[in-house]
């Protein structure tokens, strides 16, 4: 039972026993020297004095330090609530904006007589709210497993030049007009071919990127990075309207964007600092910035610099999406017929035939109707027969055939049960068809 009582606790028992102790002993050893029943009345009371006010001085000290705990915790549960109704609002709007334009644009398109042109714009719309919805999505999501822990870092081959590249021509059409956009490298290419997580450095860049070009209207952003101390250290310079001191330090913890005033102005969930720096802190890096109101800030993330050898075949590091072979069979496991019809039209330039189940039971049923069948995507919530329970049945009669789970749980936790119950692979909805068909290509060929 003591052992699980806190230190504090601990020594005020022991106080106490140690005090309780030394009245009844002080008291045998007086009563054996002291005969004078007056002089040993009266110090007896001096001793009880004595005690009275130690106790006093020792409980005062450990009150006052408890005090100041409890209304540093009072005052901390405040701000953190004050910030998480402050987000919550700040995401309802986010939410509802793109949401706004998917549906009010999806009904424009019901009008008669558009032109064309109207057509494509209110499709254009609808895209664009779209991936800002999902974004939105995908932050939440990112910032619960972070902070859940249940998040890990692969370690795979990354050229950095190529990947500064791709970053610097995926994101130069939504920098903003009047803004020039720069790339620098410091290494060359055979030494620029590390080890990291790709996927978890990518999304750092952009948004550090993102973040830069939101709050600069003119001037410029640098992107870049330099070799440091065995350390490769990234930096996104820009001009843009800088950050007040008092915050420079609270900007990575998440819901602290979401009480300034300039959110509402440039918008944003306030998540992505706090996602990078919990992306930098998986990849065993740090992160910090250095800024000036006005005149703009400096973001800089480090991680570990892992080279590997040189002679390293480029064939093995970019291999490039082959065409898929248009006499492969793939059988879709999909309750929702919308989400079939996506998958078949994203297929039809492959010229791949496909196979559509309603649940997992038809799906086990049509597999043992098709022996053609090369590769099953597999719902994995459906009626009937769950995509667990039909890739079980599956591959008790068809222990090869290759089965794709592709699901709208996304979590870090549902891809392990995934993989572990004998899917060879896994995609989360939504995807694109650039993600689809690499996938498909990478099993089929």
């Amino acid at each position: 039972m003591i052992r699980k009582l806190n230190f504090e606790y601990k020594i005020i028992i022991i106080y106490l026993l140690l005090g309780g102790l030394w009245i009844l002993f002080s008291d045998r050893l007086m009563h054996s020297f002291i005969s004078n029943t007056e002089l040993l009345t009266q110090l007896q009371t001096y001793k009880g004095w004595f005690y009275v006010i130690v106790t006093a001085i020792f409980f005062h000290f450990y009150l006052k330090k408890y005090l100041i705990k409890i209304r540093n915790a009072e005052l901390k549960a405040k701000e953190s609530d004050k910030l998480k109704t402050a987000f919550l609002q700040n995401i309802s709007h986010e939410i509802r904006t793109p949401m706004n334009g998917i549906i009010g644009f999806a009904q424009l398109l019901d009008r008669d007589n558009l032109t064309e042109d109207q057509k494509q714009s209110y499709i254009n719309i609808i895209i664009s709210s779209s991936n800002q919805l999902l974004s939105i999505v995908n932050d939440v999501l990112d910032i619960s497993l972070i902070e859940s822990g249940n998040i890990i870092a692969k370690s795979e081959v990354v050229n950095l030049n190529e990947l500064i590249d791709e970053v610097y021509l995926s994101l130069l059409p939504t920098i903003n007009s009047n803004v020039s956009f720069e790339i620098k490298k410091d290494l060359s290419n055979n030494k620029s071919i590390v080890i990291t997580d790709k996927s978890k450095l990518r999304q750092i860049l952009n948004n550090l990127i993102n973040n830069a070009n939101k709050f600069t209207k003119s001037g410029r952003i640098t992107v870049g990075y330099k070799l440091k101390n065995n350390e490769i250290e990234f930096y996104i310079e820009d001009t843009g309207i800088g950050i007040d001191p008092s915050l420079q330090d609270k900007i990575f913890d998440r819901f602290t964007q979401a009480e300034v005033e300039i959110t509402r102005q440039y918008g944003g969930t306030g998540l992505g600092l706090a996602i990078c720096k919990g992306n930098i802190k998986l990849l065993n890096g740090r992160v910090w910035v250095c800024s000036e109101i006005n005149k703009g800030s400096i973001f800089y993330f480090t991680i570990p610099y892992k080279p590997i050898k040189e002679n390293l075949t480029r064939e093995v590091l970019n291999s490039s999406v082959k065409t898929l072979n248009s006499n492969k069979v793939i059988l879709i496991a999909e309750d929702e017929e919308f989400n079939y019809l996506f998958i078949k039209e994203l297929l039809k330039k492959s010229q791949i035939e496909t196979i559509y189940a309603r649940n997992g039971r038809q799906a086990v049923e049509l597999c043992l109707q098709n022996d053609n069948i090369n590769l099953i995507l597999m719902d994995i919530k459906m009626p009937i027969m769950n995509g667990f329970e039909a890739a079980q049945e599956i591959r008790k009669l068809r222990p090869n055939i290759k089965i794709i789970a592709q699901t709208a749980f996304a979590m870090v936790e549902d891809r392990e049960r995934a993989l572990n119950a004998g899917f060879i692979d896994y995609i989360s909805k939504p995807f694109n068809e650039g993600q689809l068909l690499t996938l498909i290509d990478k099993h089929l060929s």
